[in-house]
């Protein structure tokens, strides 16, 4: 009996020690709303990183007050899932080319085809994501400012332009 109730409070323990950790999903624990994570797959060999991004973005219509409505087969129409609020999640992966980059700040082209519009550009608000296992003395946050998202004529994705890491979070998420 002891060794059984040993167990379970040693089970308990490593499952709370990993929620502590901010890592994956286990039982109770949950991964921040907000996050960031270098992919594993990042290659050394052509100077990219893949980062997997995960975010809130947008509001629907009912929380809009008609200044964001566009055009759209002759009327005037909202399009739910863009701009500011935090009414739906966004996952993609995107790829930052470190070649030829001396400063802070760098661009990331969205490494899927991305479809929240049909639309060649795209607004999105600012957002600080947490890295996640970020090793002990590294940025925390990648921090992503506000800004209209261009789709390219050629590659028909997006790309993410100014984004930076730091130690703190740079925007609210609001």
């Amino acid at each position: 009996m002891k060794k059984k109730t040993f167990f379970v409070l040693g089970l308990a323990a490593l499952a709370m020690f990993s929620c502590n950790k901010a890592t994956e999903s286990v039982g109770v624990c949950q991964l921040p709303e907000y996050y960031a994570r270098i992919a594993a797959d990042t290659s050394k060999e052509n100077n990219s990183i893949e980062i997997i991004i995960r975010f809130r973005i947008g509001h629907n219509a009912d929380e809009c007050d008609h200044s964001c409505y566009t055009a759209m087969a002759n009327q005037n129409t909202h399009v739910n899932c863009r701009g500011q609020g935090n009414a739906c999640p966004v996952e993609i992966k995107i790829g930052k080319s470190s070649t030829h980059q001396k400063t802070p700040t760098f661009d990331a082209e969205v490494d899927s085809l991305w479809e929240p519009t049909t639309e060649d550009y795209y607004p999105v608000p600012a957002r600080s994501l947490v890295v996640l296992d970020a090793p002990e003395g590294s940025p925390y946050y990648l921090n992503i400012p506000e800004q209209t998202l261009v789709r390219d004529s050629l590659t028909d994705r997006f790309t993410f332009t100014g984004l930076f890491f730091s130690e703190t979070a740079a925007y609210s998420n609001n």
